[in-house]
């Protein structure tokens, strides 16, 4: 049988642990938050003007088009294009077979958005 402070103590750091790994995560996604804070904006109208914005993939479904997410970041791209906040666009993504292609599926996009396939540059070595 252990003696009682060692099973006190034990207790304790058991407890510790859990509180640390309740708590860690919502302090580092509040630290994100507070350093980040100037670098998000929610308004197009807010966000600096810069000549390319950069689109990574996201994934695409089987037929090859774009997964939601992939959608909204190329949209979110195409809208800033629009509204004139930047001037091109580049499209990193996976290309490791000849059956997935992000980037073609990233242009096809924004392509079908209006935006001019001059103004859209291609990564087809964006694997991580």
């Amino acid at each position: 049988m252990l003696p009682k402070s060692f099973r006190f103590q034990w207790r304790l750091v058991i407890g510790l642990l859990i509180l640390t790994s309740a708590i860690a995560p919502l302090a580092l996604n509040y630290y994100v938050r507070f350093v980040t804070r100037n670098y998000r904006h929610s308004d197009i109208a807010n966000v600096p003007a810069e000549p390319i914005a950069i689109v990574f993939g996201a994934g695409l479904w089987e037929d090859g088009t774009p997964s939601p997410m992939l959608a909204d970041r190329v949209q979110a791209a195409v809208d800033l294009y629009k509204a004139g906040r930047v001037d091109k666009l580049l499209m990193t993504g996976d290309n490791s077979t000849v059956d997935y292609n992000e980037v073609q599926a990233m242009q096809d996009y924004a392509e079908a958005q209006g935006v001019p396939i001059n103004n859209i540059v291609l990564d087809y070595a964006g694997f991580s």
